[in-house]
């Protein structure tokens, strides 16, 4: 009965907090217990999935303009879903594919084309954990709308019955040319469709001492044309028929001839009669790396000009491409044009092998000829020096 009385006497609260001392100790041994017991296999609770798929083998392909495809792979199956942004930080999202995949392959369409676009991949597992990777493309340029630009047109190697002109553009284009007595033309050389930019087109059949105006074309891969008018050129008065010149020969009178160097000299040979002369046939080809030419300018360095005349005498080779071969390479020996391959020709001094040169004494007596390229300026040398 006192027992009863006490407890009455301290309230609800007052007995929460004496069960809950004597329930503590309890509750305690129960823990321990439980901790103890080896549980079943199919009884134990997993641990949440905090792992995020790893992305690897990135890789773009079928870029246009507008378009590409990206494909990837994740370590675990995942949703597949990108972001692409533009230089200007405007971003698009392709609507995620939700399919749980290794292996992924999204398409981007609405592209801007000469674009560089920066990407992420995005692969999101069954846990909702993400996995990404970042990377750029470039897309391609718009179709090529710009015409080529003409520059240094030239009229030269003119005759009075014919006349070479050449000219440059700034990319690959092909050559063609419209010319005739009147600034309304009238003839068209045919259309030399080889990509170059070094153009080159060679008149004949002109009529002498006549003013010609021309226009030249010239067009790219594209389609682009380019043209560009220039003033005319003037052919030569007719002089009378000259005689057949003899082949060149050993032991013969070396046949005289009338040829413009590079910068526009006009040269005979008979004017350098009293110096030897060192006289080259060749062609850009027969000696790209203008292996010979070194060696001849080493020869041209010991020798008094006065003494001996070095001709190189470009046959069927324009004065533009020449220009532009030689050009920063130091030579200082006469640069000469035979657009025609007149000089070279079977009637005057008959080459028959490339490069080909002629050692001509003071008299203008051939008295020696090599066929093929000198190795050293000492092969040189000792012709010179025999002569």
């Amino acid at each position: 009965m006192v027992a009863i009385v006490v407890i009455s006497g301290i309230g609800l609260i007052g007995l929460a907090a004496v069960l809950t001392g004597l329930a503590s100790p309890l509750i305690s041994s129960v823990q321990e217990v439980v901790a103890a017991i080896e549980w079943p296999q199919w009884l134990s609770v997993t641990p949440p999935d905090t792992t995020p798929p790893a992305v690897s083998n990135v890789d773009v392909s079928d870029v246009t303009q507008t378009s590409a495809v990206i494909t990837w792979e994740t370590h675990e199956p995942a949703t597949s879903q990108i972001m692409a942004c533009d230089p200007d930080g405007i971003c698009t999202w392709t609507e995620q594919d939700t399919t749980l995949a290794t292996t992924h392959s999204v398409s981007l369409t609405g592209l801007k084309p000469n674009t560089t676009y920066h990407y992420t991949v995005i692969s999101m597992d069954a846990g909702e954990n993400e996995g990404t990777s970042e990377g750029e493309f470039p897309t391609p340029g718009g179709a090529d709308t710009t015409n080529p630009v003409i520059s240094g047109v030239d009229a030269f190697a003119i005759t009075d019955s014919s006349a070479t002109i050449s000219w440059k553009t700034d990319e690959n284009a092909t050559s063609q040319m419209e010319y005739g007595t009147t600034d309304a033309y009238g003839l068209t050389t045919p259309l030399d469709e080889k990509l170059t930019q070094n153009h080159s087109v060679a008149l004949s059949s002109l009529q002498p001492d006549t003013t010609y105006h021309f226009i030249v074309k010239s067009k790219d891969s594209s389609g682009n044309e380019a043209t560009y008018s220039a003033t005319a050129f003037q052919t030569h008065a007719p002089v009378s028929p000259a005689p057949t010149p003899a082949v060149a020969e050993k032991d013969k009178p070396a046949p005289d001839f009338s040829l413009q160097t590079i910068e526009g000299e006009a040269i005979s040979l008979s004017k350098f009669r009293g110096r030897l002369v060192m006289l080259n046939f060749r062609t850009i080809e027969s000696d790209i790396r203008a292996k010979e030419l070194y060696s001849i300018q080493t020869v041209r360095n010991e020798w008094s000009p006065d003494e001996l005349v070095i001709l190189a005498v470009h046959f069927r080779d324009s004065a533009t491409d020449v220009r532009s071969f030689v050009d920063g390479k130091g030579f200082t020996f006469r640069l000469v044009i035979d657009p025609l391959g007149e000089v070279a020709g079977p009637n005057c001094y008959d080459v028959t092998s490339i490069p080909t040169t002629f050692f001509i004494d003071r008299e203008g007596i051939i008295r020696a000829v090599k066929k093929g390229r000198f190795d050293s300026a000492r092969r040189i040398e000792d012709i010179l020096e025999s002569m």
